[in-house]
């Protein structure tokens, strides 16, 4: 019986003495106990993670001691639960400090915690998540839900959300046709949106349109933007982007979505293309504060808490919520930049960025708002703002793109960073301006494309008038040729669309252009009071000075080095330089006879030395 019982224990199975089939009903015990159970002395099921591990966030950890006993008795050793590959990530913020913590709750420490069903994402300090990691901490079998517990004193009840038939404003027919427009012209510069998952979502809300779904924000953006950019745009235009505002302002005060971060994106790019700048600026932070809501900047595998559990598999969504991510924090980056106001940061991303696509330009307008430094620099991180505002202006002339829209967002980027190079450094300014030139003079074409095929976008007026207040700027007579082309193309833009957003820009810098003309001719007329007096004639032996009005062409020097040495130590270098000129006449020189050299004067030889050495007394005193 007792040989019996031993097998039994020796069973490989975890799950205990059924694995036998001998029919026997005993006490199932696991004997591959997880180091975490055995140390608190509870039950483990012998899974990879165990249940216990899973429910209290334990790191769950399987000792190999138990089978090098079990080797050295002679007996099979159970088989050990196999962990999963693991995806190696960066060292948490935990790991990098310098003193571990040994608080209570150490962790939980600087870990995140999302709950997937309502797409809410917080750290571990926040006060809805702390009786939840406090009931952990306490090993509680029953554990606090993720929730704003007295959060307010309930007094008012919260208001309920408007009813919205998105059929009343939009019919199938306008939906397929204004997302063409879209996917064609909007998509192919940002790509958030995947056209067939588009439309099976529209065709499943245009099937059961009762209630409110967050998709409707992402419909009524898209159709607003391809009425935009239609050469005849719907008449509801204005009804599509009000009510898509009013969709996301209802969902903001509940748990954001992705389709919430989409709907704000899309409203960000359709007021950057219609309305003030503020507006734009406020809309991309509030997308970055849903991004962060939403769990967007963080990779599910990365978050350390993770309630309910949710799949990690699906590439598909992974990839979507990479580029969702990516492109609505490059969007916040472009507008804060261009308008002079603060960007949103997180402390930690690590959401990996994703590849570039095959007919689209999203990796690009990433990789450009990634080159741009941030305004407000820590000093002892970044001692040289026009430096790193130098390098960035370097990347962003090399990159190369077949975009139009890029090219002039390029252009626009350029001309940012020599805006603060010229208020900041004037002598940066004037090293980098060859660069904002050819940048000026590319975006001149891409301008013109898009003239040509009637798209749109804001820069294709913004950059040109831009580059013109830089040429303005700069001053100078190769600077001041593009002010004719400029002004050529501001009027082309004013003749094509007829705005008064284009007839006030091209108002504008002529009124630029004629104040920088009368500065030019207040400047000539102060050269021009300069009388004219004849000039004066110097020594014979001197030479003609008229002919120094005639400028002699160095250009062959400036290919020289420039010998600091000489400009540094003077003296030192035409002592030397007397020395070898000195040792070179007097090897030319035939020697006198020897009476003469004892008989002659100091007065003589002193004349005989003036009259063949160069005049350099000082040097001549030092030899």
């Amino acid at each position: 019986m007792s040989d019996h019982n031993n097998h039994l224990k020796r069973s490989p199975s975890p799950l205990g003495d059924d694995a036998h089939g001998d029919g026997q009903q005993g006490r199932q015990r696991s004997r591959a106990a997880c180091a975490p159970c055995r140390q608190r002395k509870r039950k483990c099921d012998g899974r990879y993670p165990c249940g216990t591990c899973v429910r209290y966030e334990y790191e769950c950890i399987f000792a190999t001691q138990k089978r090098l006993s079990y080797a050295a008795n002679g007996d099979m050793p159970p088989e050990l639960p196999q962990p999963p590959e693991v995806v190696r990530t960066p060292p948490s913020i935990i790991q990098l400090q310098k003193h571990p913590l040994t608080a209570p709750g150490a962790r939980f420490h600087h870990r995140s915690m999302m709950d997937p069903v309502k797409t809410r994402f917080v750290r571990a300090n926040s006060a809805i998540a702390f009786p939840r990691i406090l009931g952990m901490d306490l090993e509680s079998e029953s554990i606090p839900r993720l929730h704003s517990f007295a959060w307010h004193c309930g007094i008012r009840a919260e208001v309920l959300e408007t009813f919205v038939d998105i059929t009343t404003l939009l019919t199938w027919a306008d939906l397929t046709r204004l997302s063409k427009a879209y996917f064609k012209i909007v998509n192919t510069e940002f790509g958030i949106l995947d056209e067939t998952d588009f439309l099976e979502q529209a065709a499943a809300r245009f099937g059961n349109s009762r209630g409110l779904n967050d998709v409707d924000a992402v419909l009524l953006g898209v159709v607003a933007l391809g009425s935009f950019f239609s050469p005849n745009g719907h008449p509801k235009e204005n009804g599509f982007i009000l009510g898509a505002r009013d969709l996301l302002m209802q969902k903001s005060v509940n748990h954001p979505t992705t389709n919430n971060v989409t709907g704000w994106v899309l409203r960000t790019i359709y007021l950057r293309l219609t309305s003030r700048p503020h507006g734009a600026w406020i809309s991309s932070s509030i997308a970055m504060h849903q991004v962060e809501g939403s769990g967007l900047h963080k990779e599910v595998q990365t978050i350390a808490v993770v309630y309910p559990a949710v799949p990690t598999g699906d590439h598909k969504v992974a990839k979507s919520r990479r580029r969702l991510f990516w492109v609505a924090r490059a969007l916040n980056i472009v507008l804060s930049f261009e308008y002079g106001r603060s960007r949103v940061g997180f402390d930690v991303i690590t959401t990996k960025r994703f590849a570039s696509d095959h007919g689209g330009f999203a990796h690009q307008f990433v990789e450009l708002a990634e080159l741009l430094p941030n305004d407000f620099v820590d000093r002892e991180r970044e001692p040289d703002p026009p430096g790193s505002l130098c390098t960035a202006l370097t990347k962003i002339e090399e990159l190369k793109t077949d975009s139009a829209f890029i090219q002039l967002l390029k252009a626009d980027l350029a001309f940012a960073i020599y805006r603060r190079l010229w208020l900041m450094s004037l002598t940066d300014a004037k090293d980098r301006a060859d660069s904002v030139l050819a940048i000026g003079r590319a975006a001149f074409e891409a301008s013109g494309r898009l003239i040509e095929s009637r798209t749109p976008w804001w820069n294709v007026v913004h950059a040109p008038f831009q580059f013109l207040c830089c040429v303005l700027a700069i001053a100078t007579p190769r600077a001041l040729a593009h002010v004719k082309d400029g002004m050529s193309l501001l009027h082309r833009i004013a003749q094509t669309y007829d705005t008064h957003m284009t007839r006030e820009a091209y108002n504008q810098a002529a009124i630029l252009v004629q104040m920088s003309r009368r500065r030019k001719e207040k400047e000539l007329q102060a050269l021009n009071s300069v009388l004219e007096q004849p000039v004066f004639e110097d020594h014979p032996s001197v030479g003609s000075s008229v002919g120094l009005t005639d400028v002699p062409n160095f250009d062959w020097a400036m290919d020289l080095p420039f010998e600091w040495e000489t400009f540094l130590n003077p003296e030192l270098v035409m002592s030397s330089s007397m020395q070898q000129a000195m040792t070179s006449m007097q090897q030319a020189q035939p020697h006198p006879p020897p009476n003469l050299m004892h008989t002659a004067s100091y007065d003589s030889q002193a004349s005989y030395d003036m009259d063949t050495t160069p005049r350099y007394p000082q040097a001549t005193r030092m030899v």
